[in-house]
């Protein structure tokens, strides 16, 4: 991205977490939980979710939430592609990220659904305690950067 201080980058991605986390998540939880209980009784995951959208919505609510949870698929593949290509080109060559990204779909295709979400969560959890390795030295910087560019705003 083209931004003109590093700390709008920083605050722009925060506000992607914010929307994710906060409004997604919690509107999510909510249909959820508005749902009467003999509608979502003993259903879990993505199956929890279409039921109560089902409720809410009728049938459009169950297409949408598949139309959604593909988009958030694909996004999320792209995303992560993006965010893997210089590691993965810096460990095996460029050659080896598109043989990665195909033995990827493929296993996705085919592994089970609570599979490809566990290992998905496994990923997130490892690289989520890689960046907090790398942050924290960091965050000084992070912090002065901050600052400057509330100093240069005001």
């Amino acid at each position: 991205a083209d931004v003109s201080h590093p700390a709008k980058a920083g605050l722009m991605q925060a506000f992607g977490v914010f929307i994710d986390t906060i409004l997604i998540c919690t509107c999510s939880a909510l249909l959820m939980l508005l749902a009467p209980a003999d509608k979502i009784a003993e259903l879990q995951g993505m199956d929890l979710l279409q039921s109560a959208m089902q409720y809410h919505l009728g049938e459009f609510g169950v297409i949408f939430i598949a139309v959604i949870l593909f988009l958030f698929s694909f996004s999320t593949f792209i995303g992560i592609l993006f965010y893997a290509r210089s590691n993965v080109a810096y460990l095996f060559g460029d050659n080896w990220l598109s043989i990665l990204a195909l033995v990827m779909l493929f296993i996705g295709g085919l592994a089970a659904y609570t599979f490809v979400w566990d290992l998905g969560d496994v990923g997130i959890g490892l690289m989520t305690i890689f960046n907090m390795i790398a942050l924290i030295p960091l965050s000084g910087q992070a912090i002065d950067s901050l600052k400057d560019y509330e100093r240069k705003e005001k």
